[in-house]
């Protein structure tokens, strides 16, 4: 069996945000209600130097406080999300790069339509930092690749996201690195 939605009320409508209560049939035949949010995916790149360093990205956020990630951002109407992680590693880092490797999408919450999409990035292009408003005083960090994994598993990096990125870019590099 299945779940199944009889009725949805939207509760709360937003830029970029919309709740909504849904009464369901749930897997076991009873009945009941979800919440669920609506927001829009998000993109994060991990960027890797020639010398084996990811690029990440050092910011004071309004909810969390102080995070360290690899740059990502929203996935903005119009915008595919490869798109969207070329922008943000421009926006965040001043980088552009020749080489793309989608490692995965995935999603954030179980009640939350939203989804990540994950990439790798590769033959970096050193520029200037194109910050918004809500990015003033980020700053780019070159972190090597073992420590960047080692953060991701003891709790430093406390965006999931971020730990899942670097750990699929290493996966993924490790793998294209044996013969």
């Amino acid at each position: 069996m299945t779940w199944h939605r009889l009725a949805r009320a939207t509760v709360l409508t937003a830029p970029s945000l919309a709740v909504h209560c849904d009464q369901v049939t749930r897997p076991d035949g009873q009945r009941g209600e979800v919440w669920v949010t609506e927001q829009p995916d998000g993109a994060l790149v991990v960027p890797v130097d020639d010398r084996g360093r990811v690029g990440m990205v050092r910011s004071v956020t309004y909810v969390h406080g102080e995070m360290v990630t690899p740059p990502g951002g929203t996935v903005e109407p119009g915008e595919s999300p490869r798109e969207a992680g070329r922008r943000e590693l421009l926006e965040e880092a001043g980088i552009t790069a020749r080489d793309w490797t989608a490692l995965g999408s995935v999603a954030l919450m179980t009640r939350c339509s939203a989804r990540l999409h994950l990439f790798l990035a590769r033959g970096l292009i050193l520029g200037e930092q194109r910050l918004t408003g809500s990015e003033v005083g980020m700053t780019l960090e070159w972190w090597d690749l073992p420590e960047a994994v080692k953060a991701a598993c003891d709790g430093r990096l406390t965006l999931s996201g971020a730990s899942l990125g670097i750990l699929m870019a290493a996966r993924h590099l490790e793998t294209v690195r044996r013969p």
